[in-house]
């Protein structure tokens, strides 16, 4: 059961502790399904701070330009296809949300903007500092029609500071962040890790935001401005690094776990605890190698890698990712698979957790896509919907939320407003 988001705003307070009668309190279906969310964002951190709200059961609009999101672009896209309706990265990003397209560089659009935004709880931007406020669309503007609105702010850089005009990739961000300084082998360049790593942590960060904004919210009734930095988000990530570092005045180097090579793919191994060491000879069925001194101590396994990975690798060659694993996991020793895609989507163990969803989708074909990134009891995550096309919900979000008539609408139509 969930608070009926109209009461909250205006509950009676009793020493700082509302008083909530059973009457205001109404069932759900998903965990957020009385909270509406316009996305205004572009790129990958607001998509998918976003998305998370619209797989709790948020009511997202997602708004893009007539032209589409730039997202669109990225791909993957099946058989080599570049239609921006068939995106994976947008498919997967905007599953669960309504769409709509507005031109925001009319005076009309920002105009229809403001409607949308006065009758949300949460708006989601990722225009560059000053950019919103010069539309008429900041947070300040909006509040004083809807002073319960949240409004996520995500830039790369922060609204404030020497950098907060700065532009940015993601390459930039992770970078910038300190992540790539430790990544790596210590006797090369520094590297960055695959993906988009840096904008997933910042989309997470602005829905952790939000959602302690909306917390505030329930017992004062008033929204607020969350400001997501990219470079901090993903520079929280390094703490530990940080911390090493400065209690130990040396600053940390890169370094990286080897990948085994085993009889059909990659396997990671720590072997560095003295009763597990015995245990994977064991395994191996080579248990004098145990007693070998070069390799006594973890120190000198550390010490002494180079050598220690050489006389793996015979072993190694003998199994399969699956039989080490299978074989060396029972026994308490650290040992992971290197996954392909398909062996993840097939893995029984994720099968069995249902993590993979999959829908129809009217230019991709049946897709498939990763699942919650948390599990909830009582109000689980849900795939409901793929994606919208570009301008899919025009009709009954402009016409049912903001009550425009079907001539004002089609015409704004002919003008490339939405």
């Amino acid at each position: 059961m969930r608070v009926n988001k109209q009461s909250t705003h205006t509950l009676e307070h009793q020493e700082g502790i509302s008083e909530i009668t059973e009457s205001q309190f109404i069932p759900a279906p998903h965990a957020l399904s009385d909270l509406r969310v316009v996305d205004m964002s572009t790129g990958i951190a607001g998509a998918f701070c976003s998305k998370l709200f619209a797989d709790f059961g948020a009511d997202v609009i997602k708004v893009e330009p007539p032209s589409g999101d730039p997202t669109r672009s990225l791909g993957p896209f099946p058989g080599g296809s570049s239609d921006l309706e068939a995106s994976g990265m947008f498919i997967y990003l905007n599953s669960n949300k309504r769409g709509a397209t507005l031109d925001l560089e009319s005076e009309r659009g920002r105009s229809l903007a403001a409607d949308l935004m006065a009758k949300t709880d949460i708006v989601v931007v990722s225009f560059a500092p000053g950019e919103i406020e010069s539309m008429g669309l900041g947070y300040d503007a909006i509040q004083k029609t809807n002073p319960a609105v949240i409004m996520i702010s995500i830039t790369p850089f922060g609204q404030t500071g020497p950098w907060r005009d700065w532009q940015a990739t993601e390459l930039v961000e992770y970078a910038a962040a300190g992540l790539s300084y430790v990544n790596g082998s210590p006797d090369r360049e520094p590297l960055k890790e695959p993906g988009f790593e840096s904008s997933y942590q910042a989309g997470a960060c602005g829905f952790l935001g939000a959602m302690t904004a909306l917390a505030h919210r329930d017992f004062t009734g008033h929204g607020q401005q969350v400001e997501i930095s990219i470079q901090e988000a993903a520079a929280a990530t390094f703490a530990p690094q940080f911390l090493g570092a400065m209690h130990s005045g040396e600053s940390p180097g890169r370094g990286s776990t080897p990948l085994l090579p085993c009889k059909d793919g990659y396997v990671s191994l720590n072997v560095r605890h003295d009763a597990t060491w015995e245990y994977m000879w064991l395994f191996f069925d080579a248990p004098e190698i145990a007693q070998d001194t070069r390799f006594a101590t973890a120190a000198e396994r550390r010490r002494r890698a180079d050598e220690l990975e050489e006389l793996l690798l015979p072993y190694l060659a003998k199994y399969t990712m699956e039989e080490l694993f299978h074989g060396l996991a029972p026994l308490r020793l650290l040992i992971g698979m290197t996954m392909d895609v398909e062996r993840l989507v097939d893995d029984p163990h994720l099968r069995e957790r249902s993590f993979f969803a999959s829908s129809p989708h009217s230019t991709s074909g049946e897709i498939v896509i990763p699942g919650a990134p948390f599990r909830m009891s009582e109000t689980p995550w849900s795939f409901d919907c793929p994606a919208p096309t570009i301008g899919q919900h025009n009709d009954e979000v402009f016409m049912s939320e903001i009550e425009l008539g079907a001539d004002e609408l089609a015409r704004l139509r002919e003008e490339g407003v939405v």
